[in-house]
C-alpha cells in the first residue's frame, strides 16, 4: 500500500453487533483480504457494506476504505474519511476524524464538505480500479470503472468515464475507448472531459486523422488540466504527433510547475527530451535535474540516467557518477538496475 501516509489503524472495540450477521461475515472477509495485501479486494467488499446503508458497520467500512486507498487515491480516502466521521460514532468518528488531521499535517488540502453514500460508494470503486490498473489487472479496473461510471454524483462519473475509456484503450479495445470516452467529453468536465479528449486524440493520431485529432487537443489545452496526466500526454502529443512543438513544450512547463510531484516530473522529463532534442542541452540538464530531485520512480530514475548521459558527453566524470547513483535510489526497478550496472562500468560505488 505504498509508504503508509496514514499511521493509525482501525481496531474497533467490540460491541453490540447492529447489522445483519451476512454484513458482519462481509466485514470480516474484507478485514482478511486488507490483512494479506489484497486491498482493491478489500474495498470492494467494504463498499457493498456502506451501499447496504449498514448504520454501524458502514462508517467502519468507510474508516478502513479510507485508511486503504490514502496512498493511491487522496480524493477518495478524504471522502470517504468524511462520511466516516460524520455517520461513524466512538472510535470510528474519532479514528477518521484523527486520520483526516494526519492528512492536513501532512500538506494536503483536507475536504470540509459532506460525503453522501452514493459519493462514497463511488469514489471507492475509483480507488480500486486505480489499485487494479496498478496492478495490470485491466479486466477489474474496467469493471469498477464502468461502475462508477453510472454514480449519480457528476464528478465521479465524469472522472470514472474518462478512466474506463483510458482503461478500454490501453486494453487495446478502441472501439469501445472510443465511445466512453466521447461520452466523458460529453459530460462537459473540465478536468476530465480534457483527459479524455487526449486520449481520443491519441487514438485519432493512430488512425490519422490528424485534423480532428488537433481540435480536441486545443479544446483540452483549454480545460482544467490541474490533477491529472492530461497535461503531460497532450505537450508529448502537440509536440510528437502534430509537429506543433512550441504548444507541446508550453503544455510541459505547465505539467512542469504543477503541485502533484507525479506530474511535475512527467511534464519535467519529457521536457527535458524535448528541448535536448531541439539542441537545447543545458535547458536539458536542468530539467532533468528538477525532475530527478522529485524522486517519483516513473520519471526521476529516467531522468537521472539521461542527466548522466549529459554528463558523460561534455566529461564530466564525478557528476555522471553522481547522477548514476540518484538513478540507482530513485528510479524503477529497471532504472536501478541500468544505473548500477553502469556505476560499476565506471568504478563508482554502488
Amino acid at each position: 500500500m505504498g509508504s503508509g501516509l496514514f499511521l493509525l489503524d482501525l481496531t474497533v472495540a467490540a460491541g453490540e453487533p447492529g447489522t445483519a450477521e451476512s454484513t458482519e461475515a462481509i466485514a470480516r472477509y474484507a478485514d482478511e483480504m486488507l490483512a494479506v495485501g489484497n486491498t482493491a479486494e478489500a474495498v470492494d467488499w467494504y463498499s457493498r457494506i456502506i451501499e447496504d446503508g449498514a448504520p454501524e458497520l458502514g462508517p467502519q467500512a468507510a474508516l478502513q476504505i479510507g485508511v486503504a486507498l490514502a496512498d493511491d487515491d487522496s480524493e477518495a480516502s478524504q471522502a470517504v474519511l468524511r462520511y466516516a466521521a460524520e455517520h461513524g460514532t466512538g472510535q470510528v468518528a474519532e479514528l477518521a476524524a484523527r486520520n483526516l488531521q494526519v492528512m492536513a499535517d501532512h500538506g494536503i488540502a483536507v475536504r470540509t464538505a459532506p460525503a453522501t453514500r452514493e459519493e462514497v460508494v463511488g469514489r471507492a470503486a475509483l480507488g480500486r480500479g486505480r489499485l487494479w490498473a496498478a496492478a495490470n489487472d485491466l479486466r477489474g479496473a474496467i469493471e469498477a470503472f464502468d461502475f462508477a461510471a453510472g454514480s449519480p454524483v457528476a464528478d465521479v462519473a465524469a472522472e470514472a468515464l474518462a478512466l474506463w475509456g483510458s482503461a478500454l484503450l490501453m486494453g487495446g479495445d478502441q472501439d469501445a475507448a472510443v465511445e466512453v470516452l466521447n461520452r466523458a467529453m460529453a459530460s462537459g468536465h473540465r478536468r476530465f472531459g480534457a483527459m479524455a479528449a487526449v486520449d481520443l486524440a491519441m487514438i485519432l493520431v493512430n488512425r490519422g486523422e490528424h485534423d480532428r485529432a488537433s481540435r480536441l487537443l486545443r479544446q483540452a489545452r483549454d480545460g482544467d488540466l490541474a490533477g491529472t496526466m492530461a497535461a503531460v500526454n497532450l505537450g508529448v502529443m502537440l509536440a510528437r504527433h502534430l509537429g506543433d512543438l512550441d504548444a507541446g513544450i508550453t503544455a510541459l512547463r505547465t505539467a512542469a510547475r504543477d503541485q502533484v510531484p507525479l506530474i511535475a516530473a512527467g511534464g519535467l522529463f519529457n521536457l527535458a527530451t524535448l528541448v535536448e532534442e531541439n539542441g537545447d542541452r543545458a535547458g536539458a540538464e536542468q530539467a532533468y535535474r528538477d525532475a530527478a530531485d522529485l524522486r517519483q520512480p516513473m520519471f526521476s530514475g529516467k531522468a537521472a540516467i539521461n542527466l548522466a548521459l549529459l554528463l558523460s558527453r561534455r566529461l564530466d566524470a564525478e557528476g555522471e557518477r553522481a547522477a548514476y547513483r540518484l538513478a540507482a535510489e530513485v528510479g524503477d526497478p529497471d532504472d536501478q538496475a541500468q544505473a548500477r550496472k553502469m556505476l560499476l562500468l565506471l568504478g563508482g560505488l554502488v
